[in-house]
């Protein structure tokens, strides 16, 4: 009996995965929006990492406006989840590094820009870590403010 609870534990948390693996972008961006706390960091964060998946294709397709929007879009909802996460002090270590691979993953889609494409990028990225940073002096006080900040 224990052994067949468990399995149909495992299959529903796989099934889980699975359908959240297929849900929309418009669907994962009205549940971050309907969500609070450390949920809403999460769902937030994982939106913004789609958008700018999205945007890194619409790069490569050469519509070059809309990949501006998508990242923008991506910026201010990783802001919010860090904004949800430093209100509820839920998922902030997560959510820091969320923040750290999004600002990554940001770069380097901006390096494989036109050089004129990559100043807003570089900007977003600038953003995304001043989030960061934020972030980490919200955990951790004053002290964890990177060198060279003021």
């Amino acid at each position: 009996m224990r052994s067949q609870l468990r399995c149909t534990a495992i299959v529903l948390v796989l099934t889980s995965l699975a359908l959240a693996a297929n849900e929309t972008a418009s669907e994962l961006k009205a549940r971050a929006n309907g969500a609070h706390g450390g949920e809403q960091a999460k769902l937030c964060l994982e939106y913004a990492r789609r958008q700018l998946e999205d945007a890194n294709a619409l790069f490569t397709d050469g519509q070059v406006d809309k990949a501006q929007a998508e990242v923008r879009e991506a910026v201010d909802y990783a802001r919010k989840g860090a904004d949800a996460a430093a209100s509820s002090g839920k998922q902030l270590k997560e959510t820091e590094i969320k923040l750290r691979k999004l600002a990554e993953r940001m770069h380097d889609v901006g390096e494989s820009l036109a050089f004129e494409d990559r100043p807003p990028l570089r900007q977003a990225v600038d953003e995304i870590e001043q989030t960061r940073s934020d972030l980490l002096v919200k955990m951790w006080g004053p002290q964890a403010e990177p060198k060279g900040k003021s």
